[in-house]
């Protein structure tokens, strides 16, 4: 027992270093640094309640725009900031992976935790802020649901992140590839509409993407009222736990030669 509390102090000693290299590595090279964290999605937001009201559009969800667009980005951004960052994790730390105490999981976890922490900061910011403005009367379905999505969503961005990571470092030309499939998921997971009104015939084609389930799973813990009908909570876990398991095996079977990468 002693030893194995030996090892967990050592591992969260390593986990914590990495964070705050990450943190300074990440947002410490401007001078707005973290701002611009808080910023981007404020510029989403701002830019697409434009387009609405341009248009005339108005949230099928209710009146205010910037919340149907935060309830789609926060999600999203959790599962592809996730996805990405741990992807790039071993080329950005070949020189620490040289430590005999800094393990792939470690540069994993570290970016993981903070990618949470980060989202979670600006979420919280950004509804503040529509609160403010009296486009959220701080009121939410349930704030157990909203604990759950975030979790499955951090499971899913890691696990795929975990994936990723390892075909990057298998392919170098992967992470092209990757950055292709996402452009257009931007756009198809249900960020700037509710696809629980759309159409059968789209609620189709969509129903294979998992984030659409994420999306749609966390406006029904925000919006009193509205449940649903796309949301299937069991494709979405078990393609989250097929995901985890392939990273976490991936990551196991190339543990020694990313070790040994120069």
């Amino acid at each position: 027992m002693k030893i194995f509390w030996n090892a967990f102090n050592v591992q969260r000693r390593v986990i914590f270093a990495l964070i705050l290299r990450e943190t300074r590595t990440r947002y410490g090279k401007t001078r707005i640094g973290y701002l611009w964290a808080l910023f981007e999605p404020l510029a989403h937001i701002l830019i697409f309640a434009a387009i609405f009201s341009f248009t005339g559009r108005a949230s099928p969800l209710d009146e205010s725009v910037a919340l149907l667009v935060l309830t789609g980005l926060f999600p999203y951004n959790l599962f592809s900031n996730l996805s990405i960052q741990l992807m790039n994790a071993v080329e950005a730390n070949k020189v620490l992976l040289s430590y005999p105490h800094v393990t792939p999981f470690d540069v994993m976890a570290s970016r993981t935790i903070l990618e949470i922490a980060t989202q979670m900061v600006v979420f919280i910011f950004v509804l503040l802020i529509l609160a403010l403005e009296d486009l959220w009367d701080m009121q939410i379905d349930s704030l157990l649901n909203v604990l759950f999505v975030v979790l499955v969503a951090t499971a899913l961005g890691a696990g795929m992140g975990l994936i990723n990571a390892v075909l990057a470092f298998k392919f170098p030309s992967y992470a092209n590839i990757f950055g292709m499939i996402m452009r257009p998921m931007y756009f198809l997971s249900g960020i700037f509409f509710v696809v629980g009104y759309m159409s059968t015939e789209i609620q189709n084609i969509m129903y294979y993407n998992p984030v659409a389930h994420l999306i749609e799973w966390f406006r029904s813990a925000i919006y009193i009222g509205y449940n649903s009908e796309f949301l299937d909570k069991h494709y979405l876990f078990n393609f989250t736990l097929t995901v985890v398991f392939l990273g976490l095996l991936l990551l196991r079977l190339s543990r020694h030669k990313i070790r040994q990468s120069k």
